[in-house]
């Protein structure tokens, strides 16, 4: 009864590790790490720690001690920040490099 289970877990194991490419005539998709897909003018790709220029944000976004609010990056060191979108107040503490960020609503 062990065995039959050890293979199950290989096979599933191995499979989600796997990548896939698919290349049609006008259309190209791959998956895994940078994952991309593309097609008559249209390219779509999957990067982390990214929020992409087309993004619909709203509120707060903490990325690698980088902070987005409504999509819009703010500047180390902004201790203050008021939403174009939504007009809310924000107070910004900053830690040390690596230390991290705070965010309130004031």
């Amino acid at each position: 009864m062990k065995f039959p289970l050890a293979v199950i877990f290989v096979v599933l194991s191995q499979m989600a590790s796997a990548q896939v490419s698919i290349d049609l005539s006008g259309i190209s998709v791959k998956t895994g790490p940078g994952s991309s897909a593309s097609g008559s003018k249209n390219t779509v790709s999957n990067e982390k720690g990214v929020i992409g220029p087309g993004a619909d944000v709203e509120g707060v976004v903490i990325i690698n001690d980088e902070v987005y609010i409504d999509g819009n990056k703010i500047a180390r060191g902004v201790t203050q920040y008021v939403s174009k979108k939504t007009k809310t107040v924000y107070a910004i503490r900053w830690g040390k490099k690596g230390e991290g960020v705070t965010v309130t609503e004031k």
